[in-house]
């Protein structure tokens, strides 16, 4: 009974997840860990790792895993904690971990790149959402060294937008991050000299750079547009100027669950129910795979320009193209 108090324990702010090594520290022996895995009540993810029969896997569960796995002082880092913490354009697929020199750690093979810094300041390590993950900035310090300078720009106008970092704080990390030979310090003093003073990010970065993606192929879209005949369907991303096409921007933060899967299904029904059609693109795809975007709504545009539509559609106000 002591022992599962103490899996339990762990498991509660772990999203279900327990580690061979905590359990150990804390006293539970391998023989206590190796009945309760053999009788189905812990199901390994790995050798280390261990998670709560019956639980069900997140994101959040994906992560912790990864930092469980590394070892202790792990955390989430680079393009992943730019994921985390909502930065536009970024999605879950190889998750970054990483961790001081300091510690022992190892490289699993499934899924996981770690990386070892000579230091991760004390201020730089954060909890959120239950996971482990370096700050927005130290964040995009690590990209400035790894990934292209237009991403990092736009993943600072991001961050900027969700007022995880501001003029005074980028001057901070600046300053306290910038060291000489640091990687990615000169990027981020351009990025920085770009962006002077308080300055004010665009509203929204993923409109803006739709319409960049769609402006050479001549296709003008209107954003945030409500559509429906007699009555309110909903407020769609982007509505085409010349026909009936329907293009809505879809997060991973907010459109995975099954519920929202749901959700967005008898919107899309709904509004196919009237005549429009609908094309869906993630914002993974907006800001990094911009091609995927442009063939996408290219195509379903020649589509609905070849067919020929008995009436026009339309809203509250009469109709909406």
């Amino acid at each position: 009974m002591q022992s599962d108090e103490v899996i339990r324990q762990f498991a509660r702010r772990q999203e279900m997840l327990v580690s061979r090594r905590q359990l150990l520290a804390a006293g539970v022996t391998q023989k206590a860990i190796r009945y309760r895995v053999d009788t189905g009540a812990l199901e390994p993810l790995s050798d280390q790792v261990l998670r709560l029969a019956g639980s069900v896997s997140t994101p959040a569960q994906q992560l912790i895993a990864a930092v469980l796995e590394v070892g202790e002082g792990a955390h989430i880092s680079h393009t992943t904690a730019g994921y985390w913490w909502g930065l536009a354009g970024f999605r879950l697929e190889k998750i970054h971990v990483s961790i001081e020199r300091v510690h022992h750690w190892r490289q699993p093979d499934h899924g996981i790149k770690v990386h070892h810094s000579t230091v991760i300041p004390d201020w730089c390590q954060k909890v959120h959402r239950l996971v482990p993950v370096v700050s927005p900035g130290f964040a995009l310090f690590q990209m400035a060294g790894s990934i292209s300078p237009d991403r990092v720009a736009r993943a600072v106008d991001s961050a900027w937008s969700l007022r995880l970092i501001n003029g005074r704080l980028f001057d901070e990390l600046i300053l306290r991050l910038g060291r000489s030979g640091r990687n990615g310090t000169v990027l981020m003093r351009k990025i920085r000299k770009q962006r002077p003073g308080e300055w004010v990010p665009p509203a929204s970065n993923l409109e803006s750079r739709f319409d960049q993606i769609m402006s050479p192929h001549g296709i003008r879209f209107r954003r945030q547009v409500d559509v429906g005949d007699e009555n309110w369907s909903g407020r769609v991303d982007f509505l085409a100027d010349d026909c009936p096409l329907i293009v809505e921007a879809m997060s991973e933060r907010y459109h995975t669950s099954l519920t929202d899967r749901n959700a967005d299904a008898e919107r899309r029904a709904r509004h196919e129910r009237m005549g429009f059609v609908v094309v869906e693109v993630w914002d993974f795809e907006i800001f990094s795979q911009p091609w995927t975007v442009a063939r996408k709504v290219t195509e379903a545009h020649g589509a609905v320009q070849a067919k020929s539509f008995s009436r026009p559609i339309g809203s509250l106000e009469g109709p909406i193209w």
